[in-house]
């Protein structure tokens, strides 16, 4: 079995993060759910339901991640439980006929509630058993909500930060004009939240705070924010005209300028400013490496 989410699973997994946390994250971030803090919900969930000899953690992280996209978002009566529980049973079904158990400590042969169990993990390497079972869950869950037509990509790891990171190294997810990005979807959750109606509050409202009076502007950029009119520079191209980053990048075969053997060249067409930027993020990328660079990119304000 096996596919990208599962691939990005292992990453993940050989990264530092916990069976259940890479499990959840990878499926998370394949749909584009992915938040900075959301892997930790699953935190509790590692190591057998943290050292309890529980249900195996990248079961739990692969049915939070079913949850993720096919869970519900009404009570009883509006909406009921099919769909997850139909989904997570086949997912259960199949991961028995594969494993022959769901349980952490079955599966590893260790108590690690002992430390004669955690020691034996280490020393027999019995990581390299949970990286692969943490794989099959992911890549299992992911086919599995593909198949119901979830919207998750199969990329790979590679692809998946060419999405998110232009040529010159600035990250486009992060943009305030990018489609599907967090100020897109916080903008437009902000504006719901608000209602249609919250102008008449606002004006109510502004003999108490004069700032309130300045709402039907605010709106006009919460709604400029939410509009998402930008796919990346990879895409449609990148809105500040006078780049010439992603074509230079395309006539010499490279996803990124760092890999040109003419970098640090002239033909950005940037001001000093965005291109010193742009020499700093590729050399960035060329001496730490592109994952490292790019977890660093999502943990970083895009506007320092």
């Amino acid at each position: 079995m096996g596919n990208e989410t599962g691939k990005l699973a292992r990453q993940l997994f050989d990264s530092g993060w916990y069976c259940a946390e890479s499990a959840l994250r990878a499926l998370a971030e394949a749909g584009g759910r992915h938040r900075e803090d959301l892997q930790s919900l699953a935190s509790g969930l590692c190591s057998g339901m943290a050292r309890t000899s529980g249900l195996c953690g990248a079961v739990n992280g692969s049915i939070m991640g079913i949850g993720l996209y096919a869970g519900r978002t009404q009570p009883s009566p509006a909406q009921e439980m099919d769909v997850p529980y139909a989904l997570t049973q086949e997912f259960l079904e199949r991961f028995l006929e594969r494993w022959g158990s769901t349980n952490c400590r079955e599966l590893t042969g260790c108590d690690f509630a002992t430390p004669e169990g955690q020691r034996r993990f280490r020393e027999e390497g019995l990581g390299k058993r949970c990286r692969d079972i943490t794989d099959f869950a992911v890549s299992l869950a992911a086919e599995l909500l593909r198949r119901e037509e979830f919207d998750l990509e199969d990329l790979s790891r590679r692809e998946h930060i060419k999405r998110h990171i232009a040529p010159c190294g600035l990250n486009c997810g992060k943009c305030l004009a990018f489609e599907g990005g967090d100020i897109q979807r916080l903008s437009r959750e902000l504006t719901d939240r608000l209602g249609p109606n919250f102008q008449a509050y606002a004006d109510r409202l502004s003999a108490m705070n004069p700032a309130l009076g300045n709402y039907r502007s605010f709106r006009d950029l919460l709604e400029y924010l939410g509009s998402g009119e930008c796919g990346g520079c990879r895409g449609q191209g990148c809105l500040f005209q006078a780049c010439k980053v992603p074509a230079c990048a395309g006539e010499h075969g490279v996803d990124f300028c760092f890999e040109c053997k003419h970098f640090p060249c002239e033909r950005h067409g940037m001001p000093p400013g965005l291109a010193e930027r742009w020499r700093q993020n590729n050399e960035s990328m060329r001496d730490t490496g592109l994952e490292a660079f790019y977890e660093l990119s999502r943990q970083s304000p895009r506007y320092p």
